[in-house]
């Protein structure tokens, strides 16, 4: 009963965790795609890595900024669901 107990809790976790990374990665580019006029992707600023975006929020529109927020919570759900199953996984150990 116990084995099955924390196969679900590690189940939970890692659905968390894969949904989480999904949010993250929608959020990133609607971040993307939510800057101001005239910001151009590939720049010097960003160090021509689009991603880096996430970093400067004023280059970001108000809708943009929304959606930097809500990528910054969905990758610190992703790294707390992935801390979980990690402790689960050396609970199970220390049980077993």
């Amino acid at each position: 009963m116990l084995g099955f107990t924390i196969l679900m809790l590690l189940a939970s976790a890692y659905s968390v965790a894969t949904i989480a990374w999904s949010a993250a990665l929608l959020y990133l580019f609607k971040t993307m795609a939510h800057r101001k006029p005239g910001v151009r992707l590939w720049n010097k600023r960003l160090g021509y890595i689009p991603c880096n975006l996430v970093f400067h929020p004023e280059l970001l529109t108000e809708h943009g900024q929304s959606c930097r927020r809500r990528f910054g919570i969905s990758v610190l759900i992703f790294v707390c669901a992935v801390g979980l199953s990690l402790a689960i996984g050396a609970l199970a150990h220390i049980v077993s």
